[in-house]
């Protein structure tokens, strides 16, 4: 499967979702490394760089994930679209668990 068809299947996904989302096309006017999709769900920043089943993410590209991650978003590498929709349960999950937290105290 190629990245295009693994793309075209999460912008799908993240359409039935009603998301806001974003392919980005790598260009000299832009940062370097930033993920494929960028998106906002639930009022999280997400970054998804999509790799064919094997491929593998360059270094500043591993960089950017973390960077992300590190400032309070969600970015991670997709091999297909059940890896996105794996992802986004879980940060559902943790995000009512923490509202679920709040509301406690």
């Amino acid at each position: 499967m190629t990245e295009k068809t693994i793309e075209n299947q999460i912008k799908r996904y993240l359409d039935r979702l009603g998301v806001w989302y974003m392919k980005v096309h790598g260009s000299m006017y832009q940062k370097a490394g930033v993920p494929d999709i960028i998106a906002c769900i639930d009022s999280v920043f997400v970054g998804i760089e999509i790799k064919r089943p094997g491929g593998k993410v360059s270094a500043l590209q591993q960089l950017n994930i973390d960077e992300i991650n590190k400032n309070g978003g969600c970015a991670f590498v997709a091999y297909s679209v059940e890896d996105v929709q794996r992802k986004i349960t879980e940060l559902r999950h943790a995000l009512q668990l923490s509202k679920r937290r709040l509301e406690q105290k």
